[in-house]
Parts: structure tokens; C-alpha cells; sequence
């Protein structure tokens, strides 16, 4: 205890990047987890890592305002690695959302109680999928782990060189790849449905006195969730590889932003 009372300073400023972290990313920023406990967690890891980073902790300003600085910078650190956790997670929703509509689901929503919103019920169910994926692959360890790589690679002074954005591993790619990985995931649902609905049409030109409006959503309905079923193993492995990939970018960010390229 004495150690960390004699470097209390240093302390608050590996508890800040952590805070930051556990407050934005994804499953430690669920609204159902008391801010109590997180803050404990906070501590608890943070007390855990901290002799194994104290080398490649910034020195400690004398003038408290300097601290200050230092500490918010911290703390902008781990929000930034937890917001590219959160952003690349977004996925899931955004891949329910287009073909929600198409499979007769669009006017349903579900409020998310981690995200505090409304979320496409379909959307919602390959978030849950998303997320049991996740912990099985202990991602909330490796969450902890890349902050703790973290300190090896970045500094404040380094954060600020600009290649959080420009990098090709950067937010601006993020985004970029979370719209793709979407369509990949939703595109034979899409592809099916377009099929359904061509096949509706036919059958409205063959047969006019059929209610096609009453007949067709039940078909694009279960159509859907039986295709959903049919995928749902290959399913679990692209989302088991596409969080092992996620790391990986996110790794390769931190390094980046380390050289300075």
C-alpha cells in the first residue's frame, strides 16, 4: 500500500486512461453496471497493471494545472481506444437495420438497455449474438490487455500527431470497414428477400385476386428467420473473426500512432 500512497500521482494517471476506457467500450459501459462497481473495477485493474507500466508512465508536472492536463489526456486516451471498440460493435446494429425493413420488421424496435436507445429488433438479436461471441472469446480481458499495450505505444504527445484519423487502421477506416462488414453480413438476407419479393410480383401478375400484402410478410418473415437459422454457425465464426480482427487493427492503430506513419 505504501507503494501506491508514494506514487499516488502516477496512479491517478493510469486510472484516468483506464476510467476513460471502461467508461466508453463496449459490455464495461453497459447502463445495467452500477458506476459504483465500475469505478472498483477501474481501481482494482488499474492497481493490477500499474507496477508493470509504471516505466512508460509520463513524468508528473509540478504545477497542478499542468496536471490536470496531463490527467484529461490520459483519460482522452482510453476514451478514443474504448470509442473504436464501440464504433467497430456498431456493425451489428447497422447490419439489422438493412434488411429489417425488407423482412417486415421495420416499424419494430427494442430499447437497448446497454445503449440506452431503440435498436432494430433484428439489429438487437445480432448485437446479443455479437456480444455472447465476445465473452467467449474473454474479450473484456483483452479490452484490459490493449490498454495495457497501450502505455508501451502511446503517449499524449504522440495521440496528438493526428494518426488516430488518418491511419490506415484509423477512426476514418473504421467507419469505413464497419459499413462493408455490414453488408457482408446482411447481404444474403437482402439477396434472399429480393428473391421473395420478385417472386411476390410474379405470382401478383399470374394470380391479380391474391392478397399479396396479407400473404407476403408472413413468407418474408419466416423466410428470413429460417435463413438466419441455416446461417447462424458461419455466422458465430465471422463474428469470432471479425472481433480477432478488430484487435488486430486496433494493435496496429496503437503502433502506428507510436511511429508516427
Amino acid at each position: 500500500m505504501e507503494y501506491f500512497i508514494l506514487n499516488f500521482e502516477k496512479f491517478m494517471l493510469v486510472f484516468s486512461r483506464m476510467m476513460g476506457l471502461l467508461f466508453i467500450a463496449t459490455f464495461f459501459s453497459s447502463e445495467s453496471m452500477l458506476n459504483e462497481a465500475r469505478l472498483g473495477l477501474c481501481f482494482v485493474v488499474t492497481a493490477l497493471i500499474f507496477p508493470l507500466v509504471y516505466i512508460h508512465i509520463p513524468a508528473v508536472p509540478d504545477d497542478f494545472v499542468e496536471y490536470a492536463f496531463v490527467a484529461i489526456g490520459e483519460g482522452l486516451i482510453g476514451v478514443a481506444i474504448g470509442f473504436c471498440i464501440v464504433i467497430a460493435f456498431s456493425v451489428y446494429q447497422l447490419a439489422g437495420q438493412f434488411f429489417t425493413v425488407q423482412m417486415g420488421f421495420g416499424a419494430s424496435e427494442v430499447f437497448d438497455p446497454m445503449g440506452q436507445e431503440s435498436l432494430p429488433l433484428i439489429g438487437q438479436y445480432l448485437y446479443i449474438l455479437a456480444i455472447l461471441v465476445f465473452l467467449s472469446l474473454q474479450g473484456p480481458l483483452l479490452i484490459i490487455k490493449e490498454i495495457f499495450h497501450s502505455y508501451e505505444l502511446i503517449s499524449f504527445t504522440k495521440f496528438l500527431n493526428g494518426e488516430y484519423v488518418t491511419s490506415n487502421f484509423g477512426i476514418i477506416s473504421i467507419f469505413a470497414k464497419m459499413f462493408v462488414i455490414g453488408l457482408r453480413i446482411s447481404m444474403p438476407i437482402i439477396g434472399t428477400l429480393l428473391l421473395v419479393s420478385v417472386t411476390m410480383g410474379l405470382l401478383g401478375k399470374a394470380a391479380p385476386q391474391m392478397n399479396l400484402l396479407m400473404v407476403g410478410f408472413p413468407i418474408s418473415i419466416t423466410v428470413s428467420f429460417l435463413l438466419i437459422l441455416v446461417l447462424l454457425p458461419n455466422l458465430v465464426d465471422f463474428i469470432s473473426g471479425y472481433i480477432d480482427d478488430m484487435f488486430k487493427d486496433l494493435w496496429f492503430l496503437m503502433v502506428d500512432i507510436s511511429n508516427g506513419k
